[in-house]
């Protein structure tokens, strides 16, 4: 009886150790209408600094992929979705590194302007949170194109606050070019700026993973918002070393 009672509490110390070592992620979902369709957009985030995003249609899946804070920058896979769109770029102490998700070395760049991706865009925005004035300067960044091995400019503004005092937070095409690829899309935070609510516009998931590169333009309504992280704004340029 008492070897019994051991083997049980030994089982359950083991268990507790690896839910402790192995917490179970925070899930964040969103609803995306989008042409008479329903997209779900699922987000898993894991306390040691990395986010699992999935876009599914039924069950079908568009789109996934997996970011990554590392001590100096981020990295993020794509590993499903349009081909186009497949690959893993990270950046840190200030360089862009691009490869194929075989590992081979595709480009690299030394970033004159900090990289925002769409599953980071909560972080960025409140990273820089404090510049976003009605009226006032964009707060510029550039997009990886992993197909075209470069990086394209994007902006956000500040738009008028909603009357329940939530902010809304416009992307934009950085350039004539990008009109051509990325529609204006309305985001809608908190008042403070911890939680993304909602999105208007364009993503970063394609209609048809296995059709023509048309990316999903609908809008979403975040049902189970996520916290933000609070990320320094070094973070994005892969310099800094805080938070």
């Amino acid at each position: 009886m008492i070897y019994k009672q051991s083997l049980f509490f030994a089982i359950a110390l083991v268990i507790s150790v690896v839910s402790l070592a192995n917490p179970a992620p925070v899930v964040s979902v969103a609803s995306i209408e989008a042409s008479g369709e329903k997209v779900v957009m699922t987000d898993q985030v894991y306390l040691e600094g990395r986010i699992v995003r999935r876009f599914e249609r039924g069950t079908t899946l568009l789109y996934q992929s997996q970011v990554k804070v590392l001590r100096d920058g981020f990295v993020i896979e794509v590993s499903a979705g349009h081909p186009i769109q497949l690959g893993v770029v990270s950046v840190e102490k200030g360089t862009l590194i691009a490869k194929d998700l075989q590992g081979k070395l595709l480009w690299t760049e030394v970033l004159k302007s900090p990289l925002c991706v769409p599953e980071l865009t909560a972080e960025f925005v409140r990273a820089h949170w404090s510049e976003l004035a009605i009226g006032g300067t964009a707060v510029d960044c550039v997009v990886p194109i992993i197909k075209a091995k470069k990086v394209a400019p994007v902006k956000f503004v500040r738009l008028p606050d909603l009357q329940n005092g939530h902010r809304i937070v416009e992307l934009l095409p950085g350039s004539f070019g990008m009109r051509f690829f990325l529609s204006p899309t309305k985001l809608t935070f908190s008042a403070d700026g911890s939680r993304l609510l909602g999105q208007s516009g364009q993503f970063e998931t394609t209609k048809d993973p296995a059709g023509s590169p048309s990316y999903l333009k609908g809008v979403g309504i975040v049902i189970s918002p996520r916290d933000a992280w609070a990320l320094s704004k070094g973070r994005f340029s892969g310099v800094s070393q805080t938070p």
